[in-house]
């Protein structure tokens, strides 16, 4: 087994009012399915979620990340917080992401996301699967930043 520790940070100006990126920003299953390859964000309790990803990896060594994380909306800061709930799938993620406005009609959205995934490999791949999986968090953090910026154009 092979553990990876990413993080990722973001910034990206979005095309709306604070307000309506805060709503979206606190509905956690309307942006989390904008993240690519989620199979599904499901109820886990209070302010709680189950997230389950459609399986990754190359043929043969695809991985089906899940885990679960308990949230936290903080109306003052327009910060949402999520921690990681222990001994819920093979990954532990934990973050925020934030809104603030940028004059009338636009946001500044901020996330930081720490991520540490179980990989099912031999030890000695350690050297090639952490930053291949590190890539690929960053490659579809990127395409989450897209997507949101295009479900928020006003």
């Amino acid at each position: 087994m092979v553990e990876v520790a990413s993080h990722v940070a973001r910034r990206v100006r979005l095309a709306a009012p604070v307000e309506a990126a805060w709503a979206l920003l606190k509905d956690v299953p309307r942006w989390g399915a904008l993240y690519p390859h989620v199979a599904s964000i499901e109820p886990y309790g209070d302010d709680a979620f189950l997230w389950q990803m459609d399986p990754l990896g190359p043929p043969g060594g695809r991985v089906s990340v899940v885990y679960a994380c308990r949230y936290e909306a903080d109306e003052a800061t327009r910060t949402l917080h999520w921690t990681p709930i222990p001994g819920v799938g093979n990954a532990a993620f934990g973050g925020a992401c934030s809104v603030e406005p940028d004059g009338e009609a636009a946001t500044i959205g901020t996330l930081r996301m720490d991520a540490r995934l179980q990989v099912p490999a031999p030890s000695f791949l350690a050297a090639v699967v952490r930053p291949t999986v590190s890539h690929e968090m960053e490659r579809m953090t990127d395409t989450f930043a897209e997507r949101l910026s295009h479900a928020l154009d006003v």
